[in-house]
């Protein structure tokens, strides 16, 4: 009796605990994804601070993921909206900041007829920051268009000094050629003075 209340037992608090350990991890579980950030639900707040705390880099990689895994199709085009507003910000030549415009667009596209949600600020720090960049490029080109006139100038200045002297050097050969001419007239004649004594 001792033998089979043993063995009754051993197989019910094995079972016991199983279920136990299955429920503490579907729990552990249940706990696990109620703690980690949702795609676009924790992520795009935590985007958008990098970006307005100028972490623009980690702000792009993070949009990117967060375009990349998004659920739902809100989350992705407003992950699609903080992409093209950070690409455009970094965006160092017309090509990169094209492709920034292209995915405003899309973004634009997939909101629909939906409310503007997103956040204002990144678009106008975007466009703030390419404006000051342009306004930088064209002091650049502006500049760098003085110094080619400056130098196209100070060429023509030598230019016309080297002709003004080339001019005076052609003055003073012909002098010399004529002072030579009435020397040698000068000359001719004190010889036939001579062949005449």
């Amino acid at each position: 009796m001792h033998i089979f209340h043993t063995r009754f037992i051993r197989p019910v608090s094995f079972l016991f605990l199983s279920l136990l350990l299955l429920s503490l991890c579907s729990s552990c579980t249940l706990m696990q994804q109620s703690q980690s950030p949702l795609p676009g639900k924790h992520i795009q707040p935590f985007a958008e601070q990098l970006f307005l705390n100028g972490d623009f880099e980690t702000a792009l990689l993070t949009y990117q993921q967060i375009y990349e895994t998004a659920l739902s199709p809100e989350d992705r085009n407003h992950a699609l909206y903080g992409l093209a507003c950070t690409q455009m910000l970094l965006a160092d030549n017309e090509e990169q900041f094209i492709e920034a415009i292209n995915y405003l667009q899309k973004w634009d596209a997939g909101k629909g007829n939906a409310p503007f949600n997103e956040n204002r600020r990144l678009l106008v720090l975007a466009l703030n920051q390419h404006g000051k960049r342009i306004t930088e490029q064209g002091k650049q080109r502006s500049a760098r268009e003085t110094a080619q006139t400056t130098l196209i100038d100070d060429q023509e200045k030598k230019i016309s000094e080297m002709a003004a002297t080339v001019e005076k050097l052609q003055t003073q050969i012909e002098e010399l050629h004529n002072q030579i001419a009435a020397l040698e007239a000068i000359d001719e004649n004190v010889q036939e003075k001579q062949k005449s004594l």
